[in-house]
């Protein structure tokens, strides 16, 4: 976790520390794929910083309904804990990173809460963009050498989260290369002309059609070919280097 992330972390416990859960149960579904009561107590009674994201996950995976009351109190008591799991890269959802936050966007927060939540996550979303930048280790595909690491999971993340996506690709596009370079071409492969515009290829996306065509523009844009024969000659790594050449060729 990053500096800037650890203080927008513990900024987190503190904006929010004004949440509690002082209710025996939780507003969460008991039916046979959700959470069960064993479970829920366990949550409730685990102090928040200890929560595992395995635990948290069951609150993630179970809790459907949403209010402006109770539920809504609910969430921001574990949001600190969703923000320390997910800078830690360890996101506390069974289906992983991309939609781990589904509830605040469903829940308007970006129109409800004080400002001091609000700029709380957008400065949250925007630091962690940056620090996922970073994450340049390489997997060996039968096609070659993969960045590990999902970038658009971060974009699909914000989302549907309700961030603010034009400012999320601002701070992408302000980032410094290579790394940023490297990961607009390695995302360029999962770029899609449909109806004549670029759009971004992810299943999270279907029902934000809106967001996958911009992510598809701002990837194709020709000063992004610019950045990526840029810094193919700054990097030393011929993988590296593989991979800025493809997303040029794409």
């Amino acid at each position: 976790m990053t500096p800037e992330l650890k203080d927008i972390v513990e900024d987190a416990y503190g904006v929010f520390g004004r949440y509690r859960v002082t209710t025996p149960t939780l507003t969460v579904c008991h039916c046979n794929v959700c959470m069960t009561e064993e479970v829920e107590q366990e949550l409730i009674k685990t102090p928040l910083r200890e929560i595992p994201a395995d635990l948290l996950a069951e609150y993630t995976n179970s809790a459907h309904d949403w209010d402006d009351g109770p539920v809504a109190r609910e969430m921001r008591y574990f949001l600190p804990r969703y923000l320390e799991l997910i800078a830690s890269y360890d996101p506390p959802d069974y289906i992983g990173l991309d939609i781990c936050l589904r509830r605040i966007g469903r829940g308007g927060w970006r129109s409800k809460w004080p400002a001091e939540e609000e700029q709380l996550i957008d400065r949250f979303l925007d630091a962690f963009l940056v620090a996922s930048l970073a994450k340049l280790d390489l997997v060996l595909w039968p096609v070659g050498w993969r960045l590990d690491f999902d970038f658009a999971d971060v974009l699909t993340m914000i989302v549907t989260a309700d961030g603010n996506l034009d400012r999320a690709l601002a701070a992408w596009d302000q980032a410094a290369d290579p790394a940023a370079a490297i990961h607009m071409a390695a995302l360029r492969e999962d770029v899609l002309i449909l109806n004549g515009r670029p759009c971004l290829d992810t299943p999270f996306l279907e029902d934000h059609r809106e967001a996958a065509d911009t992510v598809g523009a701002f990837l194709m844009r020709p000063e992004v070919d610019r950045r990526l024969e840029a810094a193919f000659f700054t990097v030393p790594d011929p993988r590296l280097q593989q991979i800025l050449s493809d997303g040029l060729a794409g």
